[in-house]
């Protein structure tokens, strides 16, 4: 009773759409008169198919690293130094993740557009006087990285944390005894103790990347018109799906990123010891 809930949910919003999915991805269009798994090969041809490949894979590397480090050691430091300033800081780690979508947009554009960032003077000692010279096609990783993890970390430093305070006292004390420094017992007690934690908020973190989408289609739609067009592999699904009409392309392209998830996510698992306490053999 208590699974039956999210068993409806997953159903009606996952397992349902996905079906429908790789119905209309082998569906024919104006494109592909004929359907079938031709439409797979459609999108693999086109010419935005690889950048925007190369795009997201170099996003990725950048972004998923970045987060587990950062956060990881962000949500040791909370934990080890104990003050009055310890529930203002939870707090305050919340607040860039309810910064999101368009404005976020407009808030990295003010802080990065030199003539208008409160940085301005940082900018321009920098060599950086105008906005052309932060927003070009080189620079849009990296942009993109900021805005991701602005919104993101803050949250998962919250989730981190509080998988800290699991860790029983105990065994924090017995490894103060044994002459342990605060150092030692993060590295060497801690985070291995989090490491399922860890590995959770990689996968998450992982196909919430994939699927990058607001950022340069905002961007591109909005700020600097055309600067990141189809420039993800979601917005090349919306290219074909909403601009060429054809849903079977856009379903395929979004199947390939689901199995591509999938994936990713099974080998963290069995390559961890995500699933050892619930008696799953890896082998």
């Amino acid at each position: 009773m208590m699974f039956l809930p999210y068993l409806i949910l997953m159903v009606a919003f996952g397992i349902v759409p996905i079906i429908l999915a790789a119905i209309t991805s082998l569906r024919p269009s104006l494109a592909n008169p004929a359907g079938g798994l031709a439409n797979y090969l459609l999108v693999v041809e086109d010419f935005r198919f690889l950048p925007a490949v190369i795009n997201v894979a170099t996003f990725l590397v950048i972004y998923v690293p970045l987060m587990v480090v950062v956060v990881a050691l962000m949500s040791l430091l909370l934990d080890t130094i104990k003050s009055r300033w310890t529930v203002g800081l939870r707090a305050a780690y919340i607040v860039p993740a309810s910064i999101s979508g368009s404005v976020a947009i407009l808030v990295w554009y003010f802080m990065l557009e030199p003539t208008y960032s409160p940085y301005r003077d940082a900018l321009n000692a920098l060599g950086i006087t105008s906005g052309t010279q932060v927003w070009s096609t080189d620079n849009l990783v990296w942009i993109f990285v900021l805005m991701a993890f602005a919104t993101g970390a803050g949250n998962w430093i919250i989730v981190q944390y509080g998988s800290l305070q699991s860790i029983p006292d105990e065994l924090l004390e017995a490894a103060r005894i044994d002459g342990a420094n605060q150092v030692q017992i993060g590295l060497q007690i801690k985070l291995p103790l989090i490491r399922k934690y860890l590995i959770y908020m990689a996968i998450l973190t992982f196909a919430a990347g994939l699927q990058i989408f607001v950022e340069p289609f905002l961007i591109s739609s909005t700020v600097y018109p055309g600067l990141a067009d189809n420039w993800s592999l979601n917005q090349l699904s919306y290219s074909f799906a909403f601009e060429a009409a054809n849903l079977g392309a856009a379903s395929a392209l979004s199947l390939m990123l689901l199995v591509v998830c999938i994936i990713f996510a099974l080998i963290a698992i069995f390559k961890t010891d995500f699933f050892d306490e619930a008696g799953v053999n890896k082998k």
